[in-house]
């Protein structure tokens, strides 16, 4: 209801409405996709850690030339390890970024724990708290915003904006479906050939 009505409000907004138009995309298939997925500059991927509202989903968004804004979550965290974090828009909080958080956190796969503990338990809680933030919806509002600023800023200079979309493309092959079931079945299917 407020997509809806924000739309009203912005599309029949003279001064806005040549510059911003918002609409919510009925019945979303591969064939509106197909239109859709190509004609877009940014993917805003902003789902909370471990919503995972990203996915496949932003990694054809990259592969059609889209630059990604998100948070640290799903395939966002993928992306910005293979293409850095210049061709890449990322906010929010990060466990890195505070050094007593970042100990705690560390020591619970730290070698003398996981000797006295059950690894693959303490990599799941080592997992579980660096990857959810389960009640902070708006802690991160104030980096969205000045993330997005440096979003449009960079959207000015379309030589800069475009090497990052050619580099984002360039490096989408690594989500090939062939690689992720290697690794899905390396990781956790352990079948044997």
């Amino acid at each position: 209801h407020l997509i809806l009505s924000l739309s009203e409000l912005i599309n029949n907004d003279p001064e806005v409405s040549k510059y911003l138009n918002v609409h919510l995309v009925d019945n979303y298939n591969v064939t509106v996709a197909e239109h859709l997925i190509p004609a877009t500059d940014i993917s805003e991927q902003i789902s909370l850690a471990s919503k995972e509202a990203s996915g496949t989903g932003n990694m054809k968004f990259m592969l059609n030339g889209a630059l990604t804004l998100g948070t640290m979550d799903g395939a966002n965290v993928e992306i910005a390890e293979l293409v850095g974090p210049e061709n890449i828009f990322i906010f929010g909080k990060d466990y890195e970024n505070d050094a007593n958080i970042k100990a705690a956190v560390d020591f619970i796969v730290s070698e003398d724990l996981v000797k006295v503990g059950d690894k693959e338990r303490l990599e799941r809680l080592y997992k579980e708290l660096i990857s959810k933030d389960w009640f902070m919806t708006l802690i991160d509002l104030a980096e969205y915003i000045e993330k997005k600023e440096e979003v449009y800023a960079a959207y000015e200079d379309q030589d800069a904006w475009n090497k990052k979309v050619v580099y984002n493309i360039a490096k989408a092959g690594f989500f090939s479906s062939d690689r992720t079931i290697e690794q899905y079945d390396k990781d956790i299917w352990h079948t044997k050939y």
